[in-house]
């Protein structure tokens, strides 16, 4: 199983959905305007003065946040962006804590899974991809009380470890393996 096909669970966890934006620059010399938000999904359409302009006149360039017009431009036109992002988390951050999730499960005893390449092995069942989801979750958000999926909910009290939320988390999975879980 592809390690990424875990992301939209975990944001459903962490409920970092998914917002939509537009934003309005004025051109005064340079053809490049960098998006405002971080976590940008997609860029739907660019407009200057009003006017949608084809894809073949602009490009966005991901590892840096820019959009780049090739249409001509002159000073005090408006440039809008509409673009889609994730307003808390980059995949590459919940990446790396679902690779911890992995490690927490070997940790405490319950399976032995390894991240190779991207991919785990072996392919973790319906209800071991919400586990894992789930224990990624409260890597990223410690001081949340409950954490939710299709088959099972943990619940846990504000003051207790990250360490010990996971370790009694996993416990419980491996004697029910579904439904409400109280952390104590």
């Amino acid at each position: 199983m592809y390690l990424n096909d875990l992301i939209s669970l975990v944001r459903n966890v962490i409920e970092d959905n998914s917002s939509t934006d537009t934003d309005v620059h004025t051109y005064e010399n340079s053809d490049i305007f960098t998006i405002t938000e971080s976590n940008v999904i997609s860029v739907s359409e660019v407009r200057q003065n009003s006017s949608a302009l084809d894809s073949g006149d602009w490009s966005y360039d991901s590892s840096n946040n820019k959009i780049t017009i090739s249409a001509s431009c002159s000073a005090g036109d408006s440039i809008e962006i509409d673009y889609s992002y994730y307003p808390d988390y980059s995949d590459t951050e919940i990446v790396g804590q679902l690779k911890s999730a992995i490690m927490y499960l070997s940790i405490f005893g319950y399976k032995t899974f390894e991240e190779i390449d991207g991919y785990i092995y072996p392919d973790p069942t319906s209800e071991e991809k919400n586990l894992i989801a789930a224990i990624a979750g409260i890597l990223i958000k410690p001081d949340n009380i409950e954490y939710s999926l299709p088959d099972f909910r943990v619940k846990v009290p504000q003051s207790l470890p990250t360490r010990d939320i996971i370790k009694q988390t996993i416990a419980m999975f491996k004697t029910k393996g579904h439904g409400i879980f109280f952390v104590t």
